[in-house]
């Protein structure tokens, strides 16, 4: 073969192994390629389990039959007469015609055969005799030395032997054929049953695809292994994208209304206006009420923009609550005073360790925290009582007025967006900034809950945190 011609058939060795594995790994489904990787890992088992039985069989046998021409080594020996060279075997030793026993020179030379006539004067002598156990032209043959330099050599029909083995090589593989095409079939059934769920996933996410339709689930799986999980997990996260998505809907219809009543009413102030010529004190007068529309919008706008930020990944960060209220609480201090209200903050935190007050340190995001105060007291200010307070305690801070505050049963409505109090329409406000609250609150884990003292009247809302470990502080 050239030199030449080498590399040419590597390259079809090497094509045809890519063009097998490309077919294997792309043209096959899935259940055949855990069919056939199944097949091939149980066929190599069950051959090489049936290769150890042959050989452990024909070993026992062989070794059975060994022990048999022993025996009758041991028996020949016992039958012969006389000393040296002129030893014989006794008339009554007569072996079945399957058995040889034959006496034998340190040459080879056969002396005497049991019950069978003595060799004739002048045979030629054989080569050397090998000791021992071994097979030699279809008998078994056991060769052993006796005192003088003579040998006994028992042999047997091993014909026997080899049809038995025979015979139990074919039904040792037919076995292995007929376990081997029975376990594809079962592999093939398990990992069709086991695949099942998969295709569930494969045609509901088709489904939903096609139609655009999001309410299709896949059928759950019974049990609790992994493919029980997955139908649970895939339905959970479709649970999850159409409450988002309704919410998201909700929240888009609802902001388009009350984007286009604020603009309705600017369209309609510029086209009075425009109407006919007015003197510049109309003019302006127009368009003082214009810039409260647009500021209006601006204001809509930002809630809408801060409302759907919320939706991004959060970047905790450990906060000072007291300091957040310090500040907060100097910001809107002109606002109160525009309102005629009296706003303040109370610091009813725990034990100071190391210098440091553990209970007012919280994971959160600091200008989160600021928009979530802000919101609280401006509605507090606009809609609460006299008297504002913002009250901060370990891992907490509360906003309270000595307003009466909301019915306890309008709560859920005030928190979705848009919603106001009742008999609060005259009011300036877009209705985002609680549903803020709670959007921001979600993020960090955090819980808002209504607070309504029947007592001496009032009302507030809390904002906790779970605690944490003060020893992680540094």
């Amino acid at each position: 073969m050239s030199g030449d011609a080498l590399p040419a058939r590597w390259g079809v060795h090497s094509r045809a192994a890519a063009l097998w594995q490309r077919i294997y790994s792309n043209r096959l489904s899935l259940r055949l390629k855990l069919t056939l990787g199944y097949a091939l890992i149980f066929s190599l088992s069950v051959m090489l389990g049936a290769l150890c039985v042959f050989l452990l069989a024909r070993g026992s046998l062989t070794r059975t039959l060994d022990i048999t021409l022993q025996e009758t080594a041991s028996l020949a020996r016992g039958s012969l007469l006389g000393s040296g060279l002129t030893q014989r075997f006794t008339e009554a030793l007569k072996p079945p015609p399957e058995l040889s026993i034959e006496l034998l020179s340190s040459s080879g030379q056969v002396l005497d055969v049991a019950g069978q006539p003595l060799p004739g004067a002048g045979v030629a002598e054989q080569p050397p005799v090998r000791q021992g156990a071994y097979s030699n032209r279809g008998r078994r043959v056991l060769t052993e030395a006796l005192p003088g330099g003579l040998l006994i050599q028992v042999s047997r029909d091993s014909e026997t032997l080899s049809a038995l083995l025979e015979t139990l090589a074919k039904v040792l593989l037919a076995g292995s054929v007929l376990m081997i095409a029975l376990a594809c079939v079962a592999g093939y059934y398990l990992a069709d049953r086991a695949l099942r769920p998969v295709d569930a996933v494969a045609r509901t996410a088709d489904s939903i695809t096609r139609s655009g339709s999001y309410r299709g689930r896949v059928p759950p799986a019974a049990g609790s292994d992994e493919m029980a999980r997955l139908t649970g997990t895939v339905n959970s996260m479709l649970d999850h994208l159409e409450a988002t998505i309704e919410r998201e809907r909700s929240f888009a219809r609802t902001a388009a209304h009350e984007l286009r009543t604020p603009l309705t009413a600017l369209q309609g102030r510029l086209e009075l206006a425009l109407e006919r010529p007015r003197e510049a004190a109309d003019y302006r007068r127009s368009l003082e009420i214009m810039q409260g529309r647009v500021d209006e919008l601006l204001s809509l706008a930002q809630g809408l923009l801060a409302l759907a930020e919320t939706d991004r990944p959060a970047a905790l960060e450990l906060i000072n609550l007291s300091a957040q209220a310090i500040e907060v609480t100097g910001e809107l201090h002109d606002l109160s005073q525009r309102l005629g209200k009296q706003l303040s903050w109370q610091d009813v935190g725990g034990q100071n360790v190391g210098g440091q007050e553990p209970a007012q340190w919280v994971w959160a995001e600091p200008l989160g925290v600021r928009q979530v105060l802000r919101n609280l007291l401006e509605n507090a200010l606009k809609y609460g009582g006299s008297r504002v307070t913002v009250r901060v305690s370990p891992q907490a801070l509360t906003v309270w007025d000595s307003g009466p505050g909301p019915q306890p049963q309008e709560w859920v409505r005030l928190a979705r967006p848009f919603e106001r109090g009742a008999g609060l329409q005259g009011v300036s406000g877009s209705g985002l900034g609680l549903p803020l609250v709670m959007a921001l609150a979600q993020r960090w884990n955090a819980r808002v809950e209504p607070l309504w003292d029947k007592g001496e009247g009032g009302f507030g809302v809390r904002l906790s945190w779970s605690a944490r470990d003060a020893g992680g502080l540094n």
